[in-house]
């Protein structure tokens, strides 16, 4: 059947009799679909999607959908594309305020949400007059709960759904130059915008990191993290699906999961260094006994890969991680524009502090400032009705700019130290790779290492374009030091003037001069912090990424 991709991998997955779908781990009883009851499901959900999209309407058929992790989400994504609808899925954190903007920025026709978020999205869609059903569990599947009808705005004329393409009722249809999928940006340089995806470039993703990670339907994630993020969304839930691979949703909880990570039923897990740290804090409190259990249950053979990803992963945080798990993380670096652009290899040496290679069907380069510019199958198409945003975005010869620095390859000292840094990480597994060489790599030439954000990890001090993500690195070997932050503070000398906001261990003290006395031995001199602020917190978004903007516009009041 030529139609929307995962749902033509789904469809097979269920005529092979893959035996688990996604599995819901919640306060009550667990929830499970094989892939045969996901296709029922879908089949069944779509046909009323459908309806609500088919009352005529000046709207496209968008649908945002405010839904926690769990089966009732992955049912919903898939059965709005059955529908023939595009997904605008809200993080489930979002007010009021929040969601309207989501919904109107969007023209969604339609809102959906779980019993959780009945309440909030009522609201919204009767404030902007769209059409709005609650999503419920129902003996045979998942069934969408009106109350009443709502006058108004619902959705542009009648057309063949891709779930008539799904079942086979028409003729082959080709929708992979349809919109699919609507991603809204952080919004930390304005307004969040709406990412717009294809079935092309999304099923480029998942085709590219299914290649890339050796996914496949032997494999079972374990899936804590947002989703209505790329990260969340892509390259775990979509990709398992796309491989009939098994995906267990949870909320994140770090002994649970670390049970779930011991068990030998994990295959592979994705997520953010936030996640790492809290379980290094869950181990903390644990008997040495206990906490060896985990570690040596971490080393299992079934556990394939770990992936960190969404922010910059300390060197100290993966060589720690390393010592507990037995794993070397795996690094990659993407956006929600393009997917996943660069990573290290599953087979091969991961080189800590390093995002890797390009992935497949990725083309990437730099711009004359070592701006990271990326070119390929993968990428968006555009910002939702904003023409003169997405041209300013792409280069003359279609490469979209990223904002994001990176060094490719370095010195041949500096390529030694990667290799160095790669054996240290290693070793501290007790497990080391056989393969990995003692001198620099020659494939390191072409590496990447994110130097950081232009806008806010870049610091321009004393006619120095400074690293704030490599400072931050080193300050993180500080004993003092738990969490820190290092950025540019306007300066009338200097430009910017390096600061490091840091977070310090319970009870520490430290002075600038200890730090600059400490940072002198481990850097050079114009790297070195000229100033210092200690926090009890940073500020860090839902995927645990620093938000240096916030530490920014404090320090330009």
């Amino acid at each position: 059947m030529d139609t929307v991709p995962i749902l033509r991998q789904i469809s097979k997955h269920a005529s092979d009799g893959v035996a688990l779908a996604v599995l819901e781990h919640n306060k009550e009883k667990p929830i499970q679909l094989s892939y045969a009851e996901l296709k029922r499901c879908i089949s069944s959900l779509s046909m009323a999607i459908k309806a609500m999209l088919e009352v005529k309407s000046d709207l496209p058929r968008h649908v945002s959908f405010f839904i926690q992790p769990s089966v009732a989400y992955v049912v919903t994504e898939l059965s709005i594309w059955a529908a023939g609808g595009v997904c605008v899925p809200l993080s489930v954190h979002s007010p009021v305020p929040e969601l309207e903007y989501f919904v109107k920025d969007s023209e969604s026709c339609l809102c959906l949400a779980d019993s959780a978020g009945s309440s909030k999205m009522k609201t919204v869609a009767e404030k902007l007059v769209r059409q709005f059903a609650t999503v419920m569990k129902a003996p045979t599947g998942y069934e969408l709960v009106r109350e009443g009808s709502t006058n108004g705005h619902s959705v542009a004329k009648t057309e063949p759904s891709c779930f008539s393409c799904f079942c086979g009722l028409l003729g082959p249809t080709d929708v992979t130059s349809n919109n699919a999928l609507i991603l809204y940006t952080s919004g930390t340089t304005g307004q969040p915008k709406g990412v717009v995806h294809t079935f092309k470039s999304l099923t480029s993703q998942m085709v590219s990191l299914s290649s890339a990670w050796k996914w496949s339907s032997k494999d079972r994630t374990l899936h804590v993290l947002p989703l209505h993020h790329i990260h969340g969304v892509q390259n775990i839930l979509n990709s398992a699906l796309f491989n009939g691979a098994a995906v267990e949703v949870t909320v994140f909880d770090a002994e649970f999961c670390l049970k779930r990570l011991t068990s030998g039923d994990i295959t592979c897990f994705h997520a953010v260094p936030t996640i790492y740290v809290k379980f290094t804090q869950f181990l903390d409190t644990l008997s040495t006994s206990a906490r060896a259990e985990f570690c040596q249950g971490l080393r299992n053979p079934s556990l394939r890969y770990m992936v960190s990803g969404s922010a910059a992963l300390p060197v100290p945080t993966m060589k720690s991680w390393a010592e507990i798990s037995g794993h070397v993380l795996l690094e990659r670096y993407g956006m929600t524009e393009i997917g996943m652009a660069l990573s290290n290899r599953i087979d091969g040496t991961r080189f800590p502090g390093c995002v890797g290679w390009p992935l497949p069907d990725v083309e990437v380069k730099q711009d004359e400032d070592g701006g990271i510019l990326v070119k390929g199958g993968p990428v968006f198409k555009e910002y939702y009705k904003r023409k003169e945003a997405t041209e300013k975005e792409f280069t003359s010869d279609g490469f979209f700019k990223t904002g994001d620095n990176a060094q490719k390859g370095g010195s041949p000292e500096e390529l030694q130290k990667l290799q160095d840094d790669a054996r240290d990480v290693e070793t501290a597994t007790r497990r080391p790779r056989p393969d990995t060489l003692a001198k620099a790599d020659p494939e390191l030439g072409a590496i990447y290492r994110i130097m950081g954000r232009t806008s806010v990890d870049i610091i321009k001090s004393g006619g120095y374009k400074i690293s704030g993500l490599e400072i931050e690195s080193v300050l993180l070997q500080h004993e003092k030091i738990r969490e820190c932050a290092v950025v540019g503070k306007p300066d009338e000398t200097w430009g910017e003037k390096v600061t490091a906001v840091c977070v310090l261990e319970n009870g520490a003290v430290l002075t600038i001069k200890e730090l600059r006395d400490w940072g002198k031995e481990r850097m050079a001199s114009y790297k070195v912090p000229q100033d210092l602020e200690i926090v009890t917190e940073l500020p860090r978004n839902q995927m645990g990424k620093l938000e240096k903007k916030k530490i920014l516009e404090r320090y330009k009041k």
